[in-house]
């Protein structure tokens, strides 16, 4: 299969994907299940962050960011640059100068598996970078890849077009498929965890307000009062 860049890709509407701007990682996890969380290595650089945009993704060579200096300029306002730097971790695949240039064209955020650079500038730009690490050594721009096609980023599927979320905690990837119904199930989990912070301030334990009570039982798990 030759390499390719695609420019057009199908995204869901900026209603819904502000909705999930202001939700947490966390939640938008439980909500599906546990899944489609990127590793815990894929941070952001800064804190006190919330972002959510449509994917344009981007597979590389590893040690080469030539095909993500093209998508800078293929991403539309408010999404989020992808990248499956193949987990390569000792050369960066992102700098200062690529940053400003995301900055200039409102990209929402970018998420790299892989590292970057200029970390004490790209601080400074309060800009969203998750990525797995930070080194000096600078990438390569002499290899192809591809644009918007399925990607893995931090052992998550991301297809063109699917929400990216990402807090302090972390990345997760909704996929634009399934976006409205994840959204109805976090809305749900909201409120069933603010109805528990609610029992917990009543006194209730945590054991009960979740329900876990009965799973010690159902393991049959014995509780002896004497001392040990």
């Amino acid at each position: 299969m030759s390499e390719v860049i695609y420019t057009n890709i199908k995204r869901v509407p900026k209603e819904l994907i502000d909705e999930f701007k202001v939700l947490s990682t966390a939640i938008v996890s439980d909500a599906m299940n546990r899944m489609n969380s990127m590793s815990a290595e894929i941070k952001p650089i800064i804190g006190d962050v919330n972002i959510s945009g449509s994917a344009v993704t981007v597979q590389c060579i590893a040690g080469d960011n030539l095909m993500i200096h093209k998508a800078i300029y293929v991403a539309e306002p408010g999404d989020v640059i992808v990248v499956d730097a193949r987990g390569h971790k000792n050369t960066s695949v992102w700098g200062n100068i690529m940053t400003k240039a995301c900055k200039i064209r409102e990209i929402e955020a970018v998420v790299i598996d892989g590292s970057i650079r200029d970390v004490r500038e790209n601080k400074e730009e309060k800009y969203p970078i998750f990525c797995k690490g930070v080194v000096p050594a600078g990438s390569q721009k002499n290899w192809g890849g591809n644009i918007n096609v399925p990607i893995q980023c931090g052992g998550a599927p991301v297809n063109p077009g699917d929400i990216i979320v990402g807090d302090d905690d972390g990345v997760v990837v909704v996929p634009r498929n399934v976006a409205k119904e994840v959204l109805q199930k976090v809305k749900e989990r909201v409120r069933m965890e603010e109805k528990w912070i609610n029992e917990i301030q009543k006194g209730m334990t945590t054991l009960e307000v979740i329900g876990l009570d009965k799973k010690l039982d159902e393991l049959g798990i014995e509780i002896k009062e004497e001392e040990q």
